[in-house]
């Protein structure tokens, strides 16, 4: 709710043609070029906010808002001591302050191993079928090695556009928000600071109704992370590794990071693996409707016995904690990392790994082969043009968690559905414990991914 939400005081002001105290005016513009210019893409998006934020507004309401309109509405706002009482610069300094708090924070709910609005108190009962939205990899950058990244982000933008007309429970981002190293020896943290504000304008847009859940990738806190790197992540986007609850449903987000290379950060890695283990074991007893785990780089791609290389987990690691999910009635598991769609399974266990929502690999080649290179061999793998990015293969995955188990659709964003009900309504989607369990052969068949991985795109294939 805003400070003026039942917008009488707003009708007052209209009518009596009040003139705006320009020494608040002033301080606000001033206050925004000290503070928002320079941390924002577009600084327009800030006076957006604002005037939201005043009026309880949804965002969308108020983009034609013009920076002079926005700095006009706070100046008459604290002159009538709507934003706090006492001095009226003082309290319109402070409401700033907490406003830009509010414009960075919803993605940082996660926090303390938990997430905002998403704990077992106010979400551990089941409550019926629910649908949610999962987007990976959209790595502001790649397609132009860091030179621009427009592309990229109209495909995020279309993408936040379909999310907000199908109302989904929650949005998750799987990893990768941005393409540029934050550290290592190709560390780019300019190009990288900018595509983390390219990427925040555009998750803004997502409506304040829909929680975003986020995944730290590889290029989110590099290769090889260090504390420092974890802390930087950290403070952009929150928690690296937690919990949350929805409808009933456990989900538990992991940092895949720690099982690729850890080797500055042991102890990061075995707090992790201890919470694990602790979460798994309480979970075991409380036994919600269903569980699911969600990481950025997949535990295994085609079986989960195979070998490690660059798109999988360290074999030690990945054998003790898929044990430890399955124990605990996890029955599907989402990953990005891979840039195209692949799908295994294990026993009752799922591994979906989801195609990007930016720029996808032209995969020529099973993905059970590329991903357990160490280093694929581009020219015999990729197809031309090595990497898509428009709305013909880049999509979005719906994922549906009803009585049964889940279910789930890749659809590329020129065919994503008016609904979320459309998107299941000719009976697509999956899981092993809904029909006869397909290994991994037949399902990266269905998928197209032995041939040019385009056709796997442009039918939307669906899984």
């Amino acid at each position: 709710e805003g400070v003026v939400a039942n917008h009488a005081w707003l009708i007052n002001a209209t009518k009596k043609q009040r003139c705006v105290p320009i020494a608040l005016w002033v301080l606000y513009r001033e206050w925004v070029d000290d503070v928002i210019d320079g941390q924002v893409e577009h600084v327009d998006s800030w006076h957006h906010f604002v005037v939201a934020r005043a009026l309880g507004l949804n965002l969308g309401r108020t983009k034609d808002t013009k920076p002079h309109e926005a700095a006009d509405l706070m100046a008459l706002l604290a002159e009538d001591n709507k934003l706090g009482k006492g001095d009226p610069a003082a309290a319109l300094e402070a409401w700033l302050d907490q406003t830009r708090e509010a414009f960075d924070f919803r993605f940082r709910k996660a926090h303390h191993r938990s997430f905002d609005g998403l704990t077992v108190a106010e979400e551990g009962a089941w409550r019926g079928d629910f649908s949610f939205v999962q987007l990976a990899d959209p790595q502001l950058g790649m397609l132009h090695g860091d030179k621009s990244w427009e592309e990229e982000k109209a495909m995020l933008s279309l993408a936040v556009q379909h999310v907000n007309r199908l109302k989904p429970r929650f949005l998750l981002v799987s990893g990768d928000l941005t393409n540029a190293w934050p550290v290592g020896p190709q560390a780019d943290p300019i190009n990288a600071a900018k595509q983390v504000v390219a990427v925040k304008e555009v998750l803004r847009e997502v409506d304040s109704s829909i929680p975003i859940v986020l995944v730290p990738g590889n290029h989110d806190i590099g290769q090889v992370p260090t504390p420092n790197e974890l802390d930087l992540y950290r403070s952009r986007w929150g928690d690296d590794y937690f919990s949350f609850w929805v409808g009933g449903v456990y989900f538990m987000v992991l940092n895949s990071q720690f099982y690729m290379d850890s080797s500055k950060t042991e102890m990061q890695r075995k707090d992790q693996d201890a919470w694990i283990e602790a979460q798994f074991e309480a979970l075991k007893k409380r036994q919600p409707k269903h569980a699911v785990v969600l990481s950025h780089v997949p535990p295994f791609i085609a079986e989960p016995t195979e070998t490690q290389g660059w798109a999988n987990w360290e074999v030690e690691p990945r054998e003790r904690i898929v044990k430890l999910a399955k124990n605990a009635g996890v029955r599907i598991w989402l990953c990005g990392h891979y840039h195209g769609n692949a799908v295994a399974v294990d026993e009752d266990l799922e591994v979906v790994t989801c195609a990007g929502v930016g720029s996808n690999i032209n995969w020529t080649a099973n993905p059970g082969v590329v991903a357990t290179s160490i280093r694929p061999d581009f020219e015999k793998c990729v197809g031309d043009p090595p990497l898509l990015a428009d709305s013909q293969h880049s999509g979005l995955r719906i994922v549906r968690l009803d009585e049964e188990g889940p279910r789930h659709s890749w659809f590329v964003l020129n065919d994503a559905p008016m609904s979320l009900e459309d998107a299941f309504r000719q009976g697509g989607g999956s899981s092993p414990g809904r029909k006869q369990k397909r290994n991994s052969e037949a399902i990266t068949n269905r998928l197209g991914l032995y041939g040019n991985n385009q056709d796997a795109f442009k039918t939307g294939a669906r899984h």
